[in-house]
Parts: C-alpha cells; sequence; structure tokens
C-alpha cells in the first residue's frame, strides 16, 4: 500500500515540476536554466528532481513527449495501424479540441520551441516518436490515391501546427471553431461530394 501511495505521490509531483520547468524555460531559457533553479521554485531537493528525471535534457524530452501525447492520442484509435476516414476527421477534431484544453501548455511549449537551439536538443528523438503517427496517416493517404501521400501528411501536419499556433498567440480573437470545420471539410469525402 505504502509504495503504491508513494508511487502516485511522485506521479503527481512529476507532473508539477514538469509544468514549473516549462515555465522557467521559457521565462529564463532553455539554455540558462539549471537543476537548482528547478529545485528551489518546485519545492524539492535537486537529490529529489533528479530522482525523477535524470537529467534537465531528460525534462525537455518529457516535456515533448507530453505534446506528442497530447497531439496525437486521438490517431488510430483502435490501434489497429489503419486509418479509416472517420478515425482521420476524429484525429482532427481531437488535434483541435486538445490545444483548447491544453492552451497554457501549448502557449508555454510553442515559446519553448521558439528558443534558438531549442529544437535541436530533440529533433532526432521527436522524429523518432512521430514517424509511426505519420506513417499512419501517409498509408491513409496512399490508399486514397493521394498523388504524394508524404506531401499531403506534411501538409496536413503544417496546417494543423500552423492553426493551433495562431490560436495559442491570439486565443481571443482567433476563428478556431471555423478553421476546425474547414480542415474537417477538407477531409471529408461527404462533404467534396455536397460542395
Amino acid at each position: 500500500m505504502g509504495a503504491t501511495k508513494n508511487k502516485t505521490a511522485d506521479k503527481i509531483l512529476k507532473k508539477e515540476i514538469l509544468h514549473i520547468a516549462l515555465e522557467i524555460f521559457v521565462r529564463d531559457g532553455y539554455f540558462s536554466t539549471t537543476g537548482a533553479i528547478i529545485a528551489s521554485e518546485a519545492g524539492v531537493s535537486e537529490e529529489k528532481l533528479f530522482s525523477l528525471f535524470e537529467t534537465k535534457e531528460n525534462l525537455l524530452h518529457t516535456i515533448v513527449a507530453e505534446a506528442v501525447h497530447l497531439i496525437f492520442d486521438g490517431i488510430d484509435p483502435n490501434q489497429d495501424g489503419e486509418l479509416l476516414e472517420v478515425e482521420l476527421l476524429f484525429f482532427i477534431n481531437d488535434y483541435f479540441d486538445s490545444v483548447a484544453r491544453n492552451l497554457d501548455f501549448f502557449s508555454l511549449f510553442y515559446s519553448l520551441r521558439l528558443q534558438p537551439g531549442v529544437v535541436h536538443q530533440y529533433k532526432q528523438e521527436l522524429r523518432e516518436i512521430v514517424n509511426s503517427n505519420f506513417e499512419v496517416i501517409s498509408d491513409y493517404f496512399r490508399k486514397e490515391g493521394a498523388e504524394n501521400p508524404k506531401m499531403e501528411m506534411r501538409f496536413l501536419a503544417s496546417m494543423l501546427d500552423g492553426i493551433a499556433m495562431n490560436y495559442v498567440l491570439e486565443p481571443d480573437g482567433y476563428p478556431i471553431d471555423e478553421m476546425q470545420q474547414k480542415v474537417l471539410n477538407m477531409y471529408s469525402k461527404k462533404a467534396e461530394i455536397d460542395d
């Protein structure tokens, strides 16, 4: 019972530290931030911090993994490796909903991504994490007869990322619902027939 309670407490603490670290990385700059600063602001010892996260780089990679989890969890919901139109549309809806639900996180995450040199710190790992998701999307476009399935997948990913970034920068004035509907219409065969 005690071990389970400690694991739960560590999981909660880890999530709190991640959020604090992300705020500090944005405020002070990723490269200027030290483990001591994060530990102090999180109210834990450096020893505790680094027992939960081996290094500052591990903290960054965990933040990136959280972003990927929030963005891609809606893809291929039945986990069969094959995307149907309804699943693609579900993914698009889930992407928009996830960004709206986690607006503070994504606001900080995009700010962190824009810092010089930060993307280089996790680029290879990110590529490895998202490649399988991108393959599923590319396969869908291949089966749908797209001339260049990888380019179609990149177009969709870039469009979603760009819309999300614009929404994060201007959440009150940005027409997110209309953008969501426009993207759904682009990828819905029924919408193409009805137009």
